[in-house]
């Protein structure tokens, strides 16, 4: 049953919240007005905020939450199980006396101050893995992920360990979070590749926008990297094969005419045609992005993808880049969802059995069955 009205005798969506390892769902929906879960692909912490009615004073008095307490949370629908959505720290708490509430907003629980702490390091021929292995291992966590073996002469790290990791990532298109004792350290490709976890009608989404460019989709991207022969700084080109993108009718056009050059000099071969590629990668996302508001649905994380099917040209396989899953008193259980295409649909018909299944490490779902 919803939490939120015990009552109701059809299936519901419902969610769980505790408190310090305590079930408080039951405690608190007399006094809950909204709760919001965010997740992001990559690059920010999970985000959880509970917004409470304040009238009797509880929330200011014998109920109010300390700072680094854990929630944990649940999301589910009756008769099915429940997703546990993980662990969040109290970070802020925010009290407003008219009218009369208490919000509380939580961070990811495995974003800790070892995490954040600025480090003073150099990295000397070291893979890309290697790299992230040493980093997951100071901080007691397992590596899980599909890593490329780019091989450095020389990194330097000066800042905290999460945020080189999160420069890392952005710099050669990975995704990464760390979910409990784990750092999970993923290729955007692979999970962009993946089966999708649902298949969603357009008439089914309660309001969406989508955005179809070409600006931002170049033709190729360029990197410079020094020759160790001839001590020359010489440009790597790559040029740009897939947009992911319907080309115009008339034109033929699914890329802009430039070539972006990456402010990022590079020391191998190797370094610079991999930055040039998660450029692209990057860049092709910037295709076709879209906005959705649907019913709630539990498994409608970042990292998933889902098979939009419409008569027309908005049909293809999304990637959930940042999605937001809400319980209010006015309208239930929602969520709303970043995207971007990876796949026209004759794409996915013709790759269908080729796609790996949704990553299982980076908290994703198997593909939904139907009876």
């Amino acid at each position: 049953m919803d939490a939120l009205d015990r009552n109701n005798e059809v299936p519901a969506a419902y969610f769980a919240l505790s408190y310090q390892q305590r079930d408080i769902t039951y405690d608190i929906s007399a006094h809950l007005l909204s709760l919001d879960y965010s997740d992001y692909l990559s690059g920010q912490s999970d985000e959880l905020s509970v917004s409470l009615e304040n009238t009797e004073g509880k929330w200011t008095g014998p109920w109010y939450p300390g700072h680094g307490d854990r929630l944990s949370l649940a999301l589910g629908w009756q008769g099915q199980a429940p997703r546990l959505l993980g662990e969040f720290v109290i970070d802020e708490i925010e009290v407003s006396l008219s009218p009369a509430t208490v919000n509380i907003r939580a961070l990811a629980a495995s974003i800790t101050s070892a995490v954040r702490t600025p480090e003073h390091r150099a990295y000397e021929q070291l893979s890309l893995p290697a790299v992230v292995q040493q980093i997951a291992a100071r901080q007691g966590l397992t590596l899980v992920g599909k890593i490329e073996p780019i091989q450095f002469d020389r990194l330097t790290q000066q800042e905290g360990d999460l945020a080189f990791l999160r420069q890392l990532a952005d710099e050669y298109d990975y995704a990464f979070k760390v979910r409990g004792q784990q750092l999970v350290f993923h290729a955007i490709s692979d999970l962009a590749s993946a089966v999708p976890v649902a298949e969603v009608a357009i008439n089914e989404l309660r309001s969406a926008s989508f955005r179809d460019q070409i600006k931002q989709v170049p033709k190729a991207a360029e990197v410079k990297h020094k020759d160790p022969a001839s001590k020359q700084l010489v440009s790597v080109r790559v040029a740009n094969s897939q947009s992911h993108a319907l080309p115009s009718s008339a034109s033929q056009t699914s890329s802009s005419a430039d070539t972006r050059k990456v402010r990022s000099r590079s020391t191998t071969l190797s370094v610079a045609t991999a930055k040039a590629q998660a450029e692209l990668a990057k860049a092709n996302r910037e295709r076709t992005t879209s906005s959705w508001s649907m019913m709630g649905r539990p498994h409608l994380i970042s990292g998933n993808v889902l098979n939009l099917t419409s008569a027309d040209v908005l049909a293809g396989h999304y990637l959930i880049t940042a999605s937001r899953h809400s319980f209010s008193r006015s309208s239930g259980y929602s969520s709303e969802q970043q995207l971007c295409r990876v796949r026209l649909p004759d794409d996915a018909a013709n790759n269908a059995t080729d796609a790996p299944p949704a990553l299982q490490s980076f908290g994703l779902d198997s593909p939904e069955r139907t009876a």
